[in-house]
């Protein structure tokens, strides 16, 4: 049994009961050999990010007509754009702006989607009525559209494109939150905090918010992905030329396919890795955090 702390909140005592059991996160973890590597792969990708402009061999701006959409070589190891610029060097630039750009977006998402839901959830009535009926005329939007509006309403810039693609994904977000929170809100303990008088503000912070925190880790995994394709299709709104984007750079080596296919495929594939990991080790966190699998 997991000890219930107590602590004192305007004179009187209140408890913070637990209702999932305390978990054995990298004991499980390293029985998910899946996870183990996708989150290798994020690691070393994260670590790319933050070296990349360090290790690049060439200057990712710097235009060379002499190498004119050349093919992987040992001069160029991916080869080069349309106006000479390495294409090695360009993704590694591109790696720190995609994932800037996809996890502060997530970030807007989950700060307003998490105070959306739980509020709607724990106040109901009229306000979880309202809250949720303006998610629905959100979610009737298809999300890159939405994101696609918020852009031409502010402008063309990399921050634009983070905002963008945060507010997008709120409403899915909040319904999601406000679902795990009536889960919690349904609990006898819920009921007993009340009944003693406990403020609401605590029970937010300290008895909901800790209960579906394993629910937030999830869905964040899971949004990061998206966030990264949003991140791609909006490449063009997004980070402006020269700026190196994997999403901008897809969008220029869609008109090569068929004389310089290397534009288009790493950047992609690049892309791919990223989302294919993140999908996966959410996967495995949902499989962690199920509490049908504990003991």
């Amino acid at each position: 049994m997991n000890e219930v702390s107590k602590t004192v909140v305007d004179g009187v005592t209140h408890a913070k009961f637990p209702i999932f059991p305390k978990l054995a996160f990298w004991g499980k973890m390293k029985k998910q050999r899946a996870a183990k590597l996708s989150l290798v792969v994020l690691l070393l990708i994260s670590a790319i990010g933050i070296v990349g402009p360090w290790i690049a061999p060439y200057d990712p701006t710097e235009s060379n007509y002499e190498a004119f959409l050349q093919g992987p070589s040992a001069k160029h190891v991916l080869g080069t754009d349309a106006i000479g610029r390495d294409l090695f060097s360009r993704i590694l630039y591109g790696t720190r702006v995609t994932l800037v750009v996809a996890v502060m977006a997530v970030g807007i998402t989950v700060v307003a989607g998490t105070m959306i839901g739980v509020i709607s959830a724990y106040v109901g009535g009229f306000i979880d009525h309202l809250l949720m009926r303006i998610m629905d005329i959100l979610l009737a939007l298809p999300g890159i559209i939405l994101a696609l509006a918020i852009v031409a309403a502010l402008g063309p810039s990399q921050t634009n494109a983070m905002i963008a693609i945060g507010i997008s994904s709120i409403p899915s977000f909040a319904r999601l939150i406000r679902a795990a929170t009536l889960v919690i809100m349904s609990s006898g303990y819920m009921e007993a905090s009340r009944s003693i008088g406990t403020p609401s503000w605590w029970i937010i912070l300290f008895q909901v918010l800790p209960n579906i925190t394993n629910v937030l880790f999830v869905y964040m995994t899971l949004f990061v992905g998206g966030a990264i394709l949003d991140t791609a299709a909006l490449g063009f709104l997004g980070a402006q030329p020269p700026t190196p984007e994997w999403g901008t750079m897809l969008n220029e080596g869609k008109d090569y396919l068929s004389d310089a296919w290397w534009l288009a495929t790493y950047p992609g594939l690049a892309i791919t890795i990223v989302v294919l990991a993140v999908n996966r080790l959410g996967d495995a966190l949902r499989d962690i955090f199920d509490p049908r699998t504990q003991k």
